[in-house]
């Protein structure tokens, strides 16, 4: 079992899960996954943004709005793009859209947990932004190495609370170990002291991120809502239907010639016997056999009265 543990030499400082991932990716040659989560409104994306500016405070590797992505080709983009640094800071915002639980074991799904299984090496931070963890993939959610949830907002102090937890997995367990953090620092006369930090009060990010991000954003959202037009346009000229209505395709194998005829007939005249007479059948058995026939692909003479 581990922790996530920070230790300073004299006064602990501020910001000390920044502190904690920059050392993974400086020092330890290990990468940060973190999912942050938080229903809509509730700071999560300002959060983690602000995070990865603390953090190239810290490290001097820059981030800038073009680490925020929004899809998963969007992503693999930038980490092809060759310009990504040790250390670089990226944004998933909304990362469910592109690979949802879902879709589990889908292509999406195999390709993206295979990068986050083998790129370890190129020491980066990347953070998830989701209103529920579970609308990831399970396999996705056990590579997470820690699970920041919004709490609220302080309009106040312009910050946003997390509850930070370090995260480890367990064969034995279905649901992860979530640890808080240990600070191990001396005190004003001192002595050794060491603490569990609860929450994290994260401030609001540059406001040029901000405008930033907003505007790429709405780009993003703007082009999501193109394609669900675009998507229910195909659908309804499918001749499927349209959203909304009560339609069902009739997956039924197709009655033979015979068989509805008879029930035609049978719909009309309500016996046998009449049948019989209007289609020159031999016996009345024959009209028992083709609507039993009928009755094993799933058809009923009530359907063919409501259409006479």
């Amino acid at each position: 079992m581990v922790n996530a543990i920070v230790q300073y030499k004299g006064n602990k400082k501020s910001d000390s899960w920044a502190r904690w991932m920059v050392n993974r990716t400086r020092r330890q040659n290990k990468n940060n996954l973190i999912g942050l989560i938080g229903s809509t409104g509730s700071g999560k994306t300002y959060s983690a943004i602000s995070i990865c500016e603390i953090m190239a405070k810290i490290d001097g590797v820059p981030f800038t709005i073009d680490h925020i992505v929004f899809s998963l080709m969007e992503l693999m983009d930038l980490i092809n793009s060759g310009k990504l640094k040790k250390g670089s800071k990226i944004v998933f915002d909304e990362p469910q859209i592109s690979i949802s639980a879902r879709d589990f074991q889908s292509e999406a799904n195999k390709v993206f947990n295979y990068l986050l299984s083998t790129f370890r090496h190129r020491n980066l931070t990347l953070i998830f932004c989701t209103p529920f963890e579970t609308l990831l993939d399970k396999n996705t959610r056990k590579l997470f190495h820690g699970r920041f949830e919004t709490m609220s907002i302080n309009r106040n102090t312009k910050t946003c609370r997390l509850k930070p937890r370090f995260v480890e997995y367990s064969d034995f367990k279905s649901e992860p170990y979530r640890k808080q953090m240990i600070v191990m620092y001396k005190n004003k006369e001192g002595i050794n002291k060491h603490e569990k930090l609860f929450y994290w009060d994260v401030p609001l990010p540059s406001k040029e991120l901000i405008d930033d991000y907003e505007e790429k954003k709405l780009a993003f959202t703007d082009n999501i809502n193109k394609n669900i037009s675009v998507r229910l346009k195909k659908y309804e000229e499918s001749g499927k239907g349209v959203i909304g209505e009560e339609q069902k395709i009739d997956t039924r194998k197709e009655l033979t010639e015979h068989q509805k005829k008879v029930l035609v007939s049978l719909a009309k005249h309500g016996n046998n016997k009449d049948v019989v007479k209007e289609l020159g059948l031999n016996y009345s058995s024959s009209v028992s056999l083709a609507v039993a026939g009928a009755r094993k692909k799933g058809y009923r003479v009530e359907e063919f009265r409501e259409n006479a």
